[in-house]
């Protein structure tokens, strides 16, 4: 059976990183679409609050000025009654948009991509160990072992098994070369 040629290891891995971060970019879109739309929500909530803020003040409070107007002119002269009318419609008004804006801002709750963070962090961790067992198959080439010719299972679990986090193989901190060489 041929080997592959390093070229086309290389082009397979680059391939595979590609699948895997547009995965991750897939995952992404799909948890946030929801908050998105939750946020957009809630900026609409706050957009209708201004607009009923701004016209509603308009005219409502001429409305109620002149309403809370007549009220007040049996109590108070002319003008301290258009003073209170317009002043008491001003703080009903402002109620109202208090009172949207503190919905509005409920629906715009946003939490991150809990899901995406936990698969890129797996991604990290599986490429971090492809990388040491590449590196310690490099040791064993350089050694003059070749790696890929112990293929059964009790030499692939040996072989797993006897690869450090810090790139080393064997025991004792000692590289595969060095156990090869003492053979």
């Amino acid at each position: 059976m041929a080997e592959p040629e390093v070229g086309d290891v290389i082009k397979d891995i680059t391939t595979d990183v590609q699948t895997i971060v547009k995965g991750e970019i897939e995952l992404a879109k799909a948890e946030l679409m929801p908050q998105v739309k939750g946020i957009g929500i809630g900026a609409g909530l706050f957009g209708a609050a201004g607009y009923f803020a701004l016209h509603a003040a308009t005219l409502l409070f001429i409305c109620g000025g002149l309403a809370f107007t007549a009220l007040y002119e049996g109590l108070v002269g002319i003008v301290w009654a258009f003073t209170l009318g317009f002043l008491t419609m001003a703080v009903i008004l402002l109620v109202i948009a208090g009172v949207l804006a503190l919905i509005g801002k409920t629906k715009m709750k946003f939490a991150g991509p809990e899901k995406t963070v936990a698969e890129a962090e797996k991604s990290v961790d599986a490429v971090t160990t492809a990388i040491n067992r590449g590196q310690a198959n490099v040791r064993q080439i350089a050694a003059g072992h070749d790696p890929l010719r112990a293929r059964t299972p009790s030499a692939v679990a040996a072989r797993e098994a006897s690869i450090h986090p810090d790139g080393t193989v064997g025991t004792g901190g000692a590289t595969q070369a060095d156990q090869f060489r003492t053979r």
